[in-house]
């Protein structure tokens, strides 16, 4: 049931970054990353997650295959968590606090420090980005 749930929001990902014109290959089985999105101007490393929780945790391993590749693929790291009733959210991996030998991710985590899909396919700035002037 995890993986028929996990892929499917793999899916649903992959569909809403199509929509928005992001040639997309997903990694079934992922070896070092789900999805990889790219559309001449931004490209993504995705590593997905779904939960019904209101937390998840991310081993070390994880968070390291998806930082590894992101940097010989010259992408950007996502982390996407689709916290079933609340929706997807997005983190930059640096982000995740270290809880034992795992990454959490929780909704006040999301709520204060996600980031939206319109941010991560460059549609709309974070605050962040806006009060540092960032492009």
């Amino acid at each position: 049931m995890k993986y028929r749930r996990g892929a499917s929001a793999e899916r649903e990902l992959i569909k809403r970054l199509e929509e928005e014109g992001f040639a997309v290959v997903r990694s079934a089985g992922s070896k070092k990353v789900d999805i990889v999105a790219g559309n001449g101007r931004k490209y993504l490393c995705i590593e997905v997650k779904s939960t019904k929780s209101e937390k998840l945790y991310l081993t070390e391993e994880d968070m390291e295959k998806l930082k590894s590749f992101s940097r010989r693929f010259g992408g950007e790291p996502i982390i996407a968590v689709k916290f079933i009733n609340n929706g997807w959210h997005f983190f930059s991996p640096e982000i995740l606090p270290k809880s034992g030998k795992n990454f959490k991710v929780d909704l006040t985590l999301a709520k204060y420090k996600g980031k939206s899909f319109d941010e991560i396919v460059g549609k709309q700035r974070s605050i962040l980005e806006v009060i540092k002037g960032e492009e």
